[in-house]
């Protein structure tokens, strides 16, 4: 099994199929972790996923237990209410966490490291999927070196984002939902509790 991409979601999948028994091979051309957060937030359900993953309490020191957002204008009148439930829900966890990505992925590259059947391919850029009829092959650089290798896996999974060359490959599509208003997007840090917040 050969999966593209060693972010959060590539991460997850390969130590779940790992646990399954596959020998799982992850490509990924960026030699560290992109130390800014992009994604920040996931619910119940992404715990315990963690949960069977044995990452449920070294992350936990880590979260934030979400009450949700409050959207406003200009002129401060509430556009949007999405508070969270502050309980332990259905799914045994909270519906809404916070965190910080390059910690998450962190605690996952880690709990690879402990899995035997899964090889990290670190500063290795996937440029070409050979079709066959029982196995692709998954063309790629070594960046370090500019070596060209080839690997056979009986699957390929793309994990590997916005400009997904597994995406390409295949010929599916992105779909644009033409959300294109600007973002000011602002990490912060708190220097005392503010509970309205």
């Amino acid at each position: 099994m050969a999966i593209i991409g060693l972010g959060p979601v590539g991460a997850t999948l390969a130590s779940l199929l790992a646990r399954c028994g596959l020998t799982v091979a992850v490509f990924e051309r960026d030699p560290e972790i992109y130390r800014l957060p992009r994604a920040v937030h996931f619910d119940g359900e992404c715990m315990r996923v963690f949960q069977t993953l044995g990452l449920a309490t070294r992350l936990e020191e880590r979260l934030i237990v979400s009450p949700g957002m409050k959207f406003i204008d200009a002129d401060g009148r509430l556009l949007i209410d999405w508070s969270r439930p502050r309980q332990i829900g259905p799914q045994g966890w909270y519906s809404s966490y916070r965190f910080h990505q390059p910690d998450l992925e962190q605690c996952l590259r880690a709990s690879l490291h402990e899995q035997t059947r899964v090889s990290q391919l670190l500063r290795c850029e996937v440029f070409n999927l050979r079709e066959h009829t029982d196995h692709v092959e998954v063309c790629f650089e070594d960046l370090a070196s500019g070596e060209l290798h080839a690997l056979r896996a009986a699957f390929v999974v793309g994990c590997d984002g916005a400009r997904s060359l597994v995406r390409r490959f295949i010929g599916s599509e992105l779909d644009d939902l033409h959300s294109h208003q600007r973002w000011l997007v602002l990490d912060l840090l708190l220097k005392r509790d503010r509970p309205d917040l």
